[in-house]
């Protein structure tokens, strides 16, 4: 039985029925069990796109030793995936974001810009 929502506010994927089935998937078998059985699958949920991020998000912020020897290009075009993935969402859907979230996913996105803004390019012409 799904909680009550007692604040009023819209649910969202984390807490739904099908992330606590993934949850439970992952506790039982693994969460490598798990990713292998997604990246098998042709078409995810939005559920299961949201696992997927959470499980990056995990790797890259501890910042892998495994993942650390990959080659640069392959993780540039890992993030350029991430990215066109949020584009193609956020274009599609312009969900409505309240000031504290919005806050938020400003300042880690304009975080993400070192390298590509014309502060920081100018600091590693120098190098």
């Amino acid at each position: 039985m799904e909680e009550p929502n007692l604040i009023d506010m819209s649910s969202t994927i984390f807490g739904n029925k099908e992330w606590k089935e993934l949850e439970d998937r992952e506790l039982a078998f693994g969460a490598d069990v798990l990713l292998d059985e997604l990246i098998d699958k042709a078409k995810w949920s939005n559920t299961e796109i949201a696992w997927i991020l959470r499980r990056m998000i995990y790797f890259y912020g501890k910042k892998d030793p495994l993942l650390l020897k990959a080659p640069p290009e392959r993780l540039f075009t890992n993030m350029v995936d991430v990215l066109r993935t949020f584009y193609l969402i956020i274009d599609l859907t312009n969900p409505e974001i309240d000031d504290n979230m919005r806050s938020y996913l400003t300042t880690k996105l304009a975080d993400a810009t070192w390298g590509i803004n014309s502060r920081t390019r100018e600091y590693l012409h120098k190098l």
